[in-house]
């Protein structure tokens, strides 16, 4: 037997039957098996009859113990191990978390200084271009001023030689036009300094998202997926509920028995994100479902029916549809959700999506292949009857 296996046995064997943590207190009764002293008295204590062994039932009318030391020593020794293996453990994966992060902000430093020396360089040639033009414009200028200085020597030339004649024959002289000059104008160079005066560290972020993976994906809804009660908008990017069923084409894709529908775009590999606006609904499930769903049947929402959801109910009850159901409690009412589909880390994760508070992870997820899936839930009258949405980077 491995080592590993060793240690793992010999746990067990220090597990009270009763609480299935490690022995406090361990007595042992006279059939031999051992409990925590507080699990036995309460297991007796609510035994209506006489007390019985948990494990054996052999009787013990005078419900009697004694303490075992040895092994309340053993489980001392189990319990410092087992502590410093797990702090091994947070040591370990606090370190590969610490290289992780550093990575990607690695990664965002060479996007912004990328970004920055792309713009200094835009910007290097503009300020080129207009000193090429300012020269140019200079040029002409003093090329005007020296015709100017030349009509003017001409003029001055032809009025000596007139001397006494009268003023009104100096309109007969011949005096060539001036040349032309046309000024630069200033607002130009207003405009070009407006074009890096605005928010600036807004539009830097808008053009780093293209950089950024994953960024939010441009989802759009699957017709053909969705239950005849959902109303599509032509963009396919919002989806309500109805009353009533609405004629639609037979499909092998569609939902007939819950109020779901998928996204066009499906996933076998890589990272995916995408949010969705759920606004103020009162409840709703998203997440990602398998190709392999069974789409004519009203299943329960859980991995093992090839969902990994999360679910709203109640306007304020927020549960992760694993096994069993387990309730969450995000710091705020969540009207965003952020989903994160990691094909190669086998994990769908969920956050609130305004703070990018992180709010369940599920783990070991496998599917040949995912789709990002929907659903309003019944509108119940009006109480429901807010749309949900995808986001796109424009919303």
């Amino acid at each position: 037997m491995s080592q590993k296996n060793q240690a793992q046995s010999l746990q067990e064997e220090l597990t009270c039957a009763i609480c299935y943590d490690l022995f406090r207190d361990p007595v042992m009764l006279e059939c031999m098996h051992h409990f925590c002293k507080e699990c036995i008295q309460s297991y007796w204590d609510r035994c209506s009859r006489v007390a019985t062994c948990p494990q054996c039932r052999q009787e013990f009318p005078a419900r009697s113990f004694r303490p075992h030391y040895l092994v309340a020593g053993v489980v001392e020794t189990v319990r410092k191990a087992s502590s410093e293996e797990h702090r091994r453990r947070i040591q370990k994966m606090s370190g590969e978390l610490n290289v992780k992060i550093r990575a990607e902000f690695e990664h965002l430093h060479h996007v912004l200084e990328e970004e920055e020396r792309t713009v200094l360089m835009e910007l290097a040639r503009e300020e080129e271009q207009w000193v090429i033009r300012l020269q140019g414009e200079s040029a002409r200028l003093e090329q005007g001023i020296y015709e100017l200085k030349k009509n003017m020597e001409r003029i001055q030339q032809n009025l000596e030689k007139l001397e006494n004649s009268v003023l009104l024959e100096v309109e007969n002289v011949a005096v060539r036009p001036p040349m032309e000059v046309e000024a630069l104008p200033a607002f130009r160079l207003e405009q070009h300094m407006d074009k890096y005066d605005g928010p600036l560290q807004y539009i830097f972020w808008r053009r780093m998202l293209k950089s950024v993976d994953p960024a939010p994906a441009p989802l759009t809804f699957d017709p053909e997926s969705a239950h005849p009660n959902l109303i599509l908008t032509k963009d396919l990017t919002s989806v309500t509920e109805r009353e009533k069923p609405y004629p639609v084409s037979s499909s092998s894709s569609r939902f007939l028995k819950c109020v779901n529908v998928l996204a066009r775009q499906s996933f076998e590999s890589g990272r995916h994100y995408w949010e969705v606006w759920v606004g103020n609904k009162a409840k709703w499930d998203l997440g990602v479902a398998a190709s392999s769903i069974d789409r004519k049947a009203k299943v329960k929402l859980c991995s093992e029916n090839g969902y990994w959801a999360l679910r709203l109910r109640g306007n304020s009850e927020y549960w992760a549809a694993a096994t069993p159901q387990m309730r969450l409690e995000p710091r705020r009412m969540v009207k965003k959700v952020g989903v994160l589909l990691d094909c190669k880390e086998s994990k769908v994760a969920f956050y609130d999506a305004e703070d990018m508070s992180h709010l369940f992870t599920f783990h070991q997820v496998t599917a040949c292949k995912f789709y990002p899936f929907f659903s309003t839930c019944f509108s119940d009258g009006n109480k429901n009857a807010e749309p949900m949405r995808i986001c796109h980077l424009s919303h």
